[in-house]
């Protein structure tokens, strides 16, 4: 079987039209956003985005997909270092009010439509796997105390970052995560 490379202009397209998306749904919310509009941001025709997705939802999940690479858990150092290191990406992502626009309206999204729940439940615990694999790695090592619970401590890491997010007008400092890091985890023995 031969696999064919692909075309670098068909993926500067869908990487506009996956941009476009995300501004969308960060701009108007998911359900004011429309293929249509998606299209004229993009500026791109409805067939090309039909050509690839095949519908808003669709389209969505493909955009955040996209950001996945983005976040990186570090390669080295300790288990709490790599901690660390995560949730001030994930600090600094969500401080960035033109990235981490579309948070409000998925959540938002997520709670009228099911479809929509279901996805937002499962790219959401995706990306918090992670988060549990290390602190699983830091109790199996010794490193964390043996009777920290890897997915409840890991909600509550993040639990802070989110809610600065959603719910006041500051975000949670990057620099400031190892305080958090200290509060759920333990201080560093």
């Amino acid at each position: 079987m031969t696999v064919r490379a692909t075309d670098p202009r068909v993926e500067r397209s869908r990487q506009l039209i996956c941009d476009a998306t995300l501004d969308e749904l960060g701009e108007v919310g998911y359900g004011a956003m429309t293929i249509e509009s998606i299209a004229r941001r993009a500026g791109v025709g409805k067939a090309t985005i039909y050509r690839h997705w095949n519908g808003k939802l669709d389209l969505v999940e493909s955009a955040l997909e996209r950001m996945k690479p983005d976040m990186e858990v570090p390669a080295a150092g300790t288990a709490r270092e790599r901690i660390v290191e995560l949730l001030r990406w994930l600090a600094a992502y969500l401080a960035d009010a033109e990235r981490s626009a579309c948070l409000p309206a998925l959540v938002s999204a997520a709670h009228y439509d099911q479809a929509v729940r279901a996805f937002h439940h499962r790219f959401s615990a995706e990306r918090r796997r992670m988060l549990v694999d290390l602190i699983e790695g830091g109790v199996r090592s010794g490193e964390l105390d043996r009777r920290i619970e890897p997915q409840l401590a890991a909600e509550a890491l993040v639990g802070p970052l989110f809610y600065r997010r959603l719910m006041s007008p500051d975000a949670f400092p990057p620099d400031e995560v190892e305080r958090i890091v200290e509060l759920v985890l333990g201080c560093a023995g």
